[in-house]
């Protein structure tokens, strides 16, 4: 038998052993591959995730900017949120190496994303909500100005109508005189009266009238005054006794003669006397005022 030569049978062992080296190398350059390879997706991934979560926030940012509301508190609760989300994407920004510590921050991130998301619609809501409040306030304000003003209104047409009562009121319950007449008398023996023109022969002058039934006057005593007056104007008597005085228009006026009259709202006559002398031939003008107004006028010429 031929022997086998010694150098071929040593390098048997040592193929093997390469090859195994080999395979070795080869699973393990797989591996090693793999787990680059599943790395670099895994980076990828959450590179994508964190740009997602960014873009989120970035979306969540603007929208939260443009909610405003007319609530002070509101509106500090929504600037609170903002800055919130602002800090968020700062720490978004650092985070350039992947740690477990980071991967946290990113899933909790996403979270708090969620959560205000929720939030923007509730302060949507809330803020609509308070937009329809104050339109519905605003409305009903508006129909209480209108109300109001519709009663102010009808308060100014009804002191109208009250002044515009008073005063036809006050004009029914003046006074008022027919039959007027105004005459000189000359005095004869016993007192009889006998009607004179010629002013050396006059005695007084004598002013008669009929006063109306009135229910609209207050009944009781009246003063009946009559101004008695030459062309001239002078009043008479000229000494002008500072007590024969009456109240006209808040002025205070002498009078010529007075009676007093127990009025209670029927007809009744009267008469005032005016006595001077002694009567100058002229032309006199008597005037006659009862509850401080003018209720009637009269002349007479003595010659």
């Amino acid at each position: 038998m031929d022997e086998i030569p010694k150098d071929k049978n040593e390098r048997k062992p040592q193929n093997r052993i390469f090859q195994v080296v080999g395979v070795v190398l080869f699973l393990l350059a797989v591996v090693l591959g793999w787990q680059f390879l599943e790395q670099k997706s895994i980076a990828e991934s959450e590179k994508s995730e964190k740009e997602s979560v960014k873009a989120e926030l970035r979306e969540l940012l603007a929208e939260y900017k443009k909610l405003d509301s007319d609530n002070a508190q509101l509106n500090s609760e929504l600037r609170g949120k903002q800055a919130q989300i602002a800090e968020m994407l700062l720490e978004l920004e650092k985070m350039d190496k992947q740690s477990k510590e980071q991967i946290w921050m990113l899933a909790n991130y996403k979270r708090e994303s969620k959560t205000l998301r929720r939030l923007l619609k509730t302060y949507l809501h809330e803020i609509d909500s308070l937009g329809k409040t104050i339109t519905v306030l605003e409305i009903e304000k508006s129909a209480v100005e209108s109300n109001l003003n519709r009663e102010k209104a009808r308060t100014q047409e009804l002191s109208i109508e009250k002044d515009d009562l008073s005063e036809k009121v006050a004009m029914g319950a003046k006074f008022k005189l027919y039959g007027l007449t105004t005459v000189g008398l000359r005095f004869k023996g016993g007192g009889r009266e006998k009607t004179e023109t010629r002013a050396r022969k006059v005695d007084k002058i004598k002013t008669c009238f009929t006063i109306s039934a009135n229910d609209l006057a207050k009944p009781g005593e009246r003063n009946i005054y009559i101004r008695v007056a030459g062309e001239n104007g002078d009043v008479f008597p000229k000494d002008r006794d500072s007590s024969k005085v009456f109240i006209f228009e808040d002025k205070e006026l002498v009078y010529s003669a007075r009676r007093v009259l127990n009025y209670q709202n029927q007809e009744v006559n009267v008469c005032l006397y005016f006595q001077k002398f002694p009567f100058e031939a002229q032309r006199y003008s008597i005037d006659i005022f009862a509850d401080g107004v003018q209720i009637g006028e009269s002349t007479i010429k003595l010659e």
